[in-house]
């Protein structure tokens, strides 16, 4: 009787989680949180990392260990609330130090899954800088404002100094039926830094949490993420032939974005 029940329970439970009777309003606590989180991070973690005399590349390092354990957190209370489910395929080699990491970016939460993944610095907006729940977190952590006057100097010194970048080279998320467009920013930083590129790719079946779309508009059924480390993409042979950068991250840039468009067709 007993086991009767609990598959019951179970059965019950998967009906409620596809039911948007559910789903809305447990996506409106699932961004409750990630905004409370915030506010208590930074009432209370990251004042006191500002306050302990351990230097600054130390701080940093201890700031983003902080933030990818809470980010594997959060990610796992919206699987448990039957907002999403996700699988992973080759992220241990994201832990490799100095990697120049580029993704696609087809929802909101791919810098959440990527930064729980690793604690590599990343470039984000700057409107992150003046929102109340990140503003701490994104200054204690030093990561890169897509705004800053010396973000090409600051990717650099990132890599130089042996650690890992996560930049999404579209400066934005995808449009669904657009084509990839890509920026030549993080060619150039590849190029600059002699490093070779490490592609991630994003997916999220059904598309949610889109550009310009309101929370509460979810998807019929919880999405699927799924993330893809593939292998290093090398950069070194584009400046092999005496190419000017500019021709050659040209070119880099529209590699990248043919790659990743021929792995989203095939993958």
């Amino acid at each position: 009787m007993e086991s009767v029940a609990v598959n019951r329970m179970a059965a019950l439970w998967q009906r409620l989680r596809f039911s948007r009777g559910w789903r809305v309003p447990a996506t409106g606590l699932g961004f409750a949180l990630f905004g409370m989180g915030g506010v208590v991070l930074s009432l209370s973690v990251f004042p006191l990392l500002l306050l302990v005399p351990i230097g600054q590349v130390r701080r940093e390092r201890y700031t983003r260990q902080v933030i990818a354990r809470v980010f594997r957190s959060y990610i796992w209370i919206l699987r448990l609330l039957g907002l999403l489910s996700y699988e992973f395929h080759q992220v241990g080699q994201l832990q490799r130090p100095g990697q120049l990491i580029i993704a696609n970016h087809p929802s909101l939460l791919d810098v959440v899954f990527l930064l729980g993944l690793t604690h590599a610095s990343c470039v984000v907006k700057g409107s992150l800088w003046r929102n109340p729940f990140t503003a701490m977190p994104v200054r204690a952590a030093n990561y890169i404002s897509n705004n800053d006057p010396a973000l090409f100097h600051r990717c650099l010194d990132t890599l130089k100094a042996g650690r890992s970048l996560i930049i999404f080279p579209e400066g934005t998320r995808t449009r669904p039926g657009t084509p990839l467009s890509f920026h030549r920013g993080p060619s150039n930083i590849a190029l600059s830094a002699g490093v070779a590129i490490t592609p991630v790719l994003i997916r999220c079946e059904p598309a949610t949490l889109l550009k310009d779309q309101q929370w509460y508009e979810i998807s019929a059924q919880p999405p699927h993420y799924t993330l893809r480390v593939m292998p290093e993409f090398p950069t070194a042979h584009y400046m092999a032939q005496g190419e000017l950068q500019s021709v050659a991250s040209r070119q880099l840039t529209r590699d990248l974005e043919a790659y990743f468009t021929r792995l989203l067709q095939s993958c």
